[in-house]
């Protein structure tokens, strides 16, 4: 008998975050390629639009065949072409660079929970598509000196095992050096909120409502505080501090976009951080560093749980989906 699976939870999973993710991308970069000036720059950023574009079809078709909902997400409504720049053509490239990798990366890590083959392959060739994608914007900013690079550190003379617990808490009265792993989650993590940074402060001055700006306006502050505990952590350790991201931003107040699409970036970005803390955590064998992520993930968490409330109030919070509710047909009124 020819079997014909239908979609299993994990795989609706996948194909709602990437439709979801991707939809919104499209806005984004649109609102980009409409005001950059940057030649070196066009192809990339045409590039991330089809990309995007193929995820939102292809996300549809197979939808559509199992009759399943299309997600709503977000369209030529949440994006205003005619709208100024807020932020500069080198922002434009990290932000690609930052969805690439991101795209990247959930592509990776969906694929292990994926079994029927057309949704295997879709979710590979995705993967595929942004890995290059981030690759030459990679290329492209290394070739503007704009890269932001991780600090060095002298190469290990000799492999050894650890002589003593103080690796863990540190010497007595000073913590011993990061290693390489340490490190460069703390660099991630300084670069994450940096982009986060420079992006919601261009939403809190273009955002219609005022709960919104306000809402963006916290989010920097926290931004900020996170970056300063990463970067003294650094100075402690006395590594050389990795340059600060471009953070011009123009003094338009005209919104290129929807309030409801700025939450849900803002929202995606505390997502990253908090699985970006996570990681850390368990690649962080100084007992104080793990103790800076778990009172940091705390602060994301609760700014995280009021942005969702904000948009649940506004109607912006589209349903994922879920599993029926026996118990409330069980409780109909017949």
């Amino acid at each position: 008998m020819e079997h014909n699976p239908k979609l299993i939870c994990s795989e609706i999973a996948a194909l709602w975050s990437a439709y979801m993710q991707n939809s919104m991308s499209y806005c984004i970069v649109q609102h980009f390629a409409n005001v950059n000036e940057d030649a070196d720059s066009r192809d990339i950023i045409q590039t991330a639009l089809t990309n995007c574009n193929f995820v939102v079809n292809e996300v549809k078709q197979i939808f559509e065949k199992e009759h399943h909902a299309i997600p709503i997400g977000f369209t030529h409504k949440d994006v205003n072409l005619n709208a100024s720049r807020v932020y500069s053509d080198l922002f434009t490239l990290r932000y690609i660079k930052y969805m690439a990798a991101a795209g990247t990366a959930a592509a990776a890590a969906f694929l292990e929970v994926l079994a029927r083959n057309d949704v295997r392959e879709f979710f590979s060739k995705t993967s595929e598509m942004f890995m290059k994608l981030y690759n030459d914007t990679c290329d492209l900013l290394l070739k503007k000196g704009a890269f932001i690079r991780s600090p060095t550190i002298a190469p290990m003379e000799k492999a050894e095992y650890l002589q003593g617990e103080s690796f863990l808490s540190g010497l007595i009265g000073r913590h011993r050096p990061l290693t390489a792993i340490e490190l460069a989650h703390i660099c991630k993590n300084t670069e994450t909120n940096s982009i986060g940074r420079t992006f919601i402060v261009g939403f809190s001055q273009t955002a219609q409502s005022p709960e919104v700006r306000q809402y963006m306006e916290r989010g920097a502050e926290i931004a900020a505080k996170h970056e300063t505990v990463f970067r003294q952590i650094l100075v402690e350790d006395g590594m050389p501090l990795p340059s600060t991201w471009d953070s011009t931003i123009s003094q338009s107040t005209d919104a290129p976009f929807s309030d409801k699409l700025m939450m849900f970036q803002a929202n995606s970005l505390t997502a990253l951080s908090v699985a970006g803390y996570g990681a850390a955590i368990g690649g962080s064998l100084r007992k104080d560093l793990g103790g800076h992520y778990t009172r940091l993930v705390a602060e994301i968490l609760q700014y995280a749980n009021n942005g969702v409330k904000l948009m649940i109030e506004n109607r912006w919070m589209e349903q994922p989906p879920q599993n029926i509710d026996r118990e409330a047909l069980r409780n109909r009124t017949v």
